[in-house]
């Protein structure tokens, strides 16, 4: 299992705007951000584990709508399944996190359970989906579903605040996981929309 820093070290090796580059950072990040939350409490923990959600969600849509309809034509439909289910096993377990209170005694464990899935999904991605990208598909066509990548992030608000509550994104980014992950394909979704029209 990679580190953090080895996740960064295999994502400078390759173009900035390459999709794999981008998902090795994002992996990264997360691995850094699971790292955070244990230790904090209160308002602080909170604030952490919604920003922990969130990039989760961004991180799984991506990987939904950019990197999976591409390895789906690459690789075994079997193994393609196996990562979804993953994907779906940790959005149930975040979903239970999300009913307990932060500084609930459940709480850290639970959190730990979803950091081995998540970790787990990682190794499965950075041996199979991501060699397979590298392998079959031409620079620019890595640079290009990075760009998209790229695009989502400049589209979306970098720290959604807690007065967004009430309006649509707000309900999205503060809401059950699942309606931050809708929220972060629509992003995705209008990033491409975007290139496309420019």
């Amino acid at each position: 299992m990679r580190t953090a820093r080895e996740e960064r070290m295999a994502a400078a090796r390759l173009p900035q705007a390459n999709v794999v580059s981008i998902l090795y950072e994002q992996h990264a990040q997360l691995r850094d951000q699971f790292g955070i939350v244990p230790d904090l409490h209160g308002e602080y923990r909170r604030a952490a584990f919604d920003m922990l959600r969130e990039m989760l969600a961004r991180h799984e849509a991506a990987e939904e709508v950019v990197l999976r309809p591409v390895t789906g034509k690459l690789l075994p439909a079997a193994l393609i399944r196996a990562r979804n289910d993953e994907e779906k096993a940790a959005a149930r377990e975040l979903a239970e996190l999300e009913k307990l209170d932060v500084d609930d005694p459940g709480f850290a464990p639970r959190l730990r359970i979803l950091e081995e899935q998540v970790q787990m999904h990682f190794v499965h991605e950075e041996a199979e989906e991501f060699p397979a990208v590298l392998g079959e598909l031409s620079e620019h066509e890595q640079e290009e579903l990075g760009r998209w990548m790229l695009r989502a992030i400049e589209l979306a608000p970098s720290h959604p605040h807690p007065t967004l509550t009430g309006s649509p994104v707000g309900q999205a980014v503060l809401g059950p996981f699942a309606s931050l992950c809708d929220w972060a394909r629509d992003l995705l979704h209008r990033a491409r929309q975007d290139m496309q029209d420019h």
